[in-house]
Formats: structure tokens, C-alpha cells, sequence
């Protein structure tokens, strides 16, 4: 008796383990479409971007990005889904081997918001130029080679991201940092420097000489 239980007890181990891996498999399965969609689709994106390099990893119908013809993209860079980049008005560029975490934001413009007696969703960008000679609302983003954005961070308008920086998770960055900088909070400023001068010389070196061979 106690046999036949053993081997009930262990036929039933067997038919959830097997189910499991159907629910499983069945999972992964279901991100097959929107990954394929994305796939095809950001082919025809990178050619409508002003430049896009080689292996650059992008997923377009899952991410909310304006103004293509602005946005500049290096070598090697993963821009992930959820992604929402806005540059219709100054340029966003982004050099080579940047890694992104889930859900950056990267936008490039401002609205106007010292106009009496008119709507701010109504300020057209003649306006907004009148105000700031045409570059104060709407100013470029730069980040540079080697950067490592954290998840949830959000870069605004005229920031450039020094090559080889760390942005923490969460941060809101609205000033320039320096290349080899950890940075963080709200608003973002410098917590740390990444490497010492003779570090930075070392490592610089080091990865002139690996490209060597590529």
C-alpha cells in the first residue's frame, strides 16, 4: 500500500514539474511576436535616423522615441525597450558602447512657460527661439562613448554625459559632468570620480591598443 502511494506521490511530482515547463515555455513564446515585430521594424529606423552604427540594438514599436532625424546613435550601443527619447528640435547624441537600464528618458527640449495669456501647449517654436535666440529651450544631449545609464534615469536637455560615466538608478541629470564621473540624485551631480588621472591614462591606453586588433 504504502508502494502504490510512493508512486502516486511521485507520478504527481512528475505531471506538475512537466507542466511547469509548458507554462514556462509557453512564456518565453509569448515575447517571440513583439520581439520579431521589433526586430523588423527597427531596420527601417535606422535608416531614418541621422546616424546609426554597426550593431546597434534597438526596439522601436515597444519604445517612444521623436524626432529620428536628430538622433545620433555609436557603435555597439543597446537602447532598450520602454525607451522614450525626444530630440524633434536639437539633436541627441549617443556614442559608441553605451549601456542603458530599463526605461531611460532622454529629451532635448523645454517648454516656454513665461507667456502671459497664452497656453504653454499653444508656444510655437518661432516663440520659443524669440525668448532664447533659438537655443536656449532647445539644446543638444551628448553622451559619450563607454557610459553606463542606470534604469529610470532621465537626461535633460543641453547635458553632456562625459565618455567612460556612471549615471545611478533614479537620476535626474540636468547639468554636464565630466568624463569618468559617478553621478547621481535629484538632480543629478558628481558623487565620485570613476578612475584616478593615472587610471584613466592606463585604461585609455589599454583600449586604444585592444582596437587595435579590431
Amino acid at each position: 500500500m504504502r508502494c502504490k502511494d510512493d508512486y502516486g506521490r511521485n507520478a504527481w511530482r512528475k505531471i506538475i514539474v512537466y507542466i511547469m515547463k509548458v507554462f514556462r515555455l509557453l512564456q518565453k513564446m509569448s515575447l517571440v511576436p513583439s520581439y520579431l515585430w521589433d526586430m523588423m521594424w527597427a531596420i527601417v529606423w535606422k535608416r531614418c535616423m541621422k546616424h546609426c552604427g554597426r550593431g546597434v540594438y534597438l526596439r522601436p514599436m515597444s519604445s517612444d522615441i521623436k524626432g529620428l532625424w536628430n538622433l545620433s546613435v555609436g557603435d555597439g550601443t543597446s537602447i532598450p525597450k520602454g525607451s522614450t527619447i525626444y530630440c524633434t528640435d536639437a539633436p541627441c547624441t549617443i556614442g559608441k558602447k553605451v549601456l542603458f537600464g530599463p526605461r531611460p528618458t532622454i529629451i532635448t527640449g523645454d517648454h516656454r512657460v513665461d507667456i502671459i495669456g497664452k497656453y504653454m501647449a499653444d508656444v510655437t517654436v518661432g516663440e520659443k527661439a524669440m525668448a532664447g535666440g533659438g537655443d536656449f529651450y532647445d539644446q543638444p544631449v551628448v553622451i559619450e562613448d563607454d557610459v553606463w545609464v542606470g534604469s529610470n534615469v532621465t537626461i535633460l536637455k543641453g547635458v553632456t554625459i562625459g565618455r567612460g560615466s556612471v549615471i545611478a538608478a533614479g537620476a535626474v541629470v540636468t547639468k554636464s559632468c565630466p568624463p569618468y564621473s559617478i553621478i547621481g540624485g535629484v538632480p543629478a551631480k558628481v558623487l565620485k570620480a570613476r578612475f584616478t588621472p593615472d587610471e584613466i591614462k592606463e585604461h585609455e591606453g589599454k583600449l586604444a591598443k585592444n582596437e587595435m586588433y579590431f
